[in-house]
């Protein structure tokens, strides 16, 4: 009984503090092309994204698109971060840099303008675990493409109608 109040009280709670799932954007595009090379596992999961988080229809060829999404750069960096007592670097800062921008299909005109995004993990090193230290290694960059292709998803759910009115009376 009391377990069943609890769960009462919080639905309560919750639906009344306005608190709700994000749901499906309404982006003012109908279809999106994404310029990607063939099986890219980015490629795949951008996909993924798009079609669970908008209502924009990702298509296989530029012709049938709307909107084309373009990475021109991804880059994947490290800088060390502090020393041990022998010299050697201990803590590194991984980096991933992504470059990417939507364009209309129809005259090529910017929709959301090259924008650059950059994400970045600290690694302690630790030499005894090499093995181990390369495999975390990247599954941090992988976690960190998935941010960026979050962050990607977000700025295009985040398109507005006048951007793309904007974008199609360009030349």
């Amino acid at each position: 009984m009391k377990r069943r109040i609890f769960v009462l009280s919080a639905s309560l709670f919750l639906g009344g503090c306005g608190w709700h799932l994000r749901g499906v954007q309404d982006v003012p595009l109908t279809s999106i092309y994404l310029k990607f090379p063939p099986n890219n596992a980015m490629a795949a999961t951008m996909r993924r994204s798009i079609l669970a988080r908008t209502n924009v229809k990702v298509v296989d060829t530029p012709a049938d698109a709307e909107a084309i999404f373009e990475l021109p750069s991804m880059r994947r960096g490290s800088n060390v971060l502090a020393y041990n007592s022998e010299g050697k670097a201990r803590i590194y800062e991984l980096i991933t840099r992504a470059q990417f921008k939507v364009t209309l299909q129809k005259n090529g005109a910017e929709i959301i303008p090259l924008t650059t995004l950059t994400t970045s993990r600290e690694l302690n090193y630790d030499e005894r675990d090499w093995n181990g230290k390369a495999q975390e290694e990247q599954l941090l960059y992988r976690e960190m493409e998935q941010s960026i292709i979050q962050r990607i998803v977000n700025a295009m759910a985040h398109i507005t109608s006048d951007q793309v009115e904007q974008a199609q009376h360009e030349l």
